[in-house]
């Protein structure tokens, strides 16, 4: 190994461990401002599950660290996107942390949002224009491609915003995510982009050792939208890498499929919830407490075993497409759809026939203590709602 090659490593592990360090040592000096300026995230007896006074600032460590890291990478300046990439996150990072703060309607985040993915795609010259021949379609026009990547980037940011509703969930689950991509790229030889999606693995690994139940921070707005845009950019990059011959010949033709394994749970869990508001005939962006993770938690599993069950089905999903990447891509992508439907929850569907067969899948992980906690968090919200219906009718 000769000294550059040497010299290159050696900035690697530097960029990589100083990201590390930034989210580990900052995170404590970030709660502390918490305490000083009351700038927590409060229990509403309604959809959080929290119960204590947690801070919310947990998404500026992780975007200081992944932008330096990134920059320290040596990575960040060989490529011709890094400045827009690098200033949309600037963006979403002040729009995220004046929502934490203060509070930012949904149509003026949707509006930031959309404006920073234009940028991106615009400056990186970054549009889906082929998806291999899932359901039967490969080449795709700019004019249908421009919006199909603007879409995809925006439902991803906010699919991974809406998984952050326990203990070391997004975080777990981003981590998980962005290695796959990680993997993925470094095959097909794109190191720059793989750099960066292990850049935001080493992160949300350093941001987990605070966050992982009980949570002593949280990555709010901040760092969701920051990760999931990341998440989403490391997408559209993805999609094209069956080109690639040494792509091809690890995983096939699989690359506009292979996404959806790696973020099949903030996908799954935003069309599942989405359905369920409509059948209501609520708004599907009215908050609610219908997530899979709320799902776990009332069969009384407990934020810790909820959130290590859909680290291992996130893990099946992922192992499911890299095994399945040489088939056909329709077959494949069917495969990926059967298997998450079967490991997450549905609308009961499962534990009935599996109750049928005397088989009570909500008892293997439960706990007593879990299931009476969660049981009076319960009353106590509906207790609150009850409340504030009464303060409603004699308004």
């Amino acid at each position: 190994m000769d000294s550059p090659t040497i010299l290159r490593w050696l900035q690697l592990v530097l960029a990589f461990g100083s990201a590390f360090i930034i989210v580990y040592k900052s995170v404590p000096v970030l709660i502390k401002v918490a305490y000083l300026k009351d700038l927590y995230d409060k229990p509403d007896g309604d959809r959080k599950v929290h119960t204590r006074y947690i801070p919310t600032l947990g998404g500026v460590a992780i975007f200081i660290a992944i932008a330096l890291g990134f920059l320290f990478s040596g990575y960040a300046g060989l490529e011709s996107w890094s400045p827009y990439l690098l200033g949309s996150l600037i963006g979403l990072f002040f729009c995220g942390l004046k929502d934490d703060l203060v509070g930012l309607s949904p149509a003026k985040k949707l509006m930031t949002e959309f404006v920073m993915v234009s940028i991106i795609l615009l400056g990186a010259s970054l549009t889906i224009t082929d998806i291999g021949g899932v359901l039967g379609v490969s080449d795709i026009p700019v004019w249908i491609g421009f919006p199909l990547s603007l879409f995809t980037m925006i439902v991803i940011i906010n699919a991974y915003n809406l998984i952050d509703g326990i203990d070391g969930l997004a975080g777990g689950i981003g981590a998980i995510s962005s290695f796959a991509f990680g993997i993925g790229f470094l095959i097909a030889n794109e190191v720059t982009l793989a750099v960066l999606a292990f850049m935001i693995t080493t992160v949300l690994v350093a941001y987990l050792i605070h966050n992982f139940h009980p949570a002593n921070i949280f990555m709010g707005d901040t760092g969701s939208l920051v990760v999931g845009f990341i998440l989403g950019f490391l997408v559209l990059n993805f999609v094209p890498l069956s080109n690639t011959s040494s792509f091809s010949e690890v995983f096939g033709n699989s690359s506009p499929i292979l996404p959806v394994a790696f973020l099949a749970l903030p996908l799954y869990d935003t069309i599942r919830s989405f359905i369920r508001r409509v059948r209501r005939g609520e708004s599907p962006f009215s908050a609610d407490s219908d997530h899979i993770h709320h799902t776990l938690l009332k069969m009384g599993w407990g934020q810790k075993r909820t959130v290590l069950y859909l680290y291992a089905a996130a893990l099946v999903l992922i192992i499911t497409g890299f095994i399945t990447s040489s088939m056909n891509v329709n077959i494949s992508l069917a495969i990926i759809l059967m298997t998450t439907i079967l490991v997450f929850p549905t609308n009961g569907l499962k534990r009935k026939m599996a109750k049928k067969i005397g088989i009570d899948i909500e008892a293997i992980f439960r706990s007593d203590r879990d299931a009476q906690l969660y049981q009076h968090l319960e009353e106590a919200k509906e207790k609150t709602r009850k409340r504030k219906g009464v303060l409603k009718t004699r308004v």
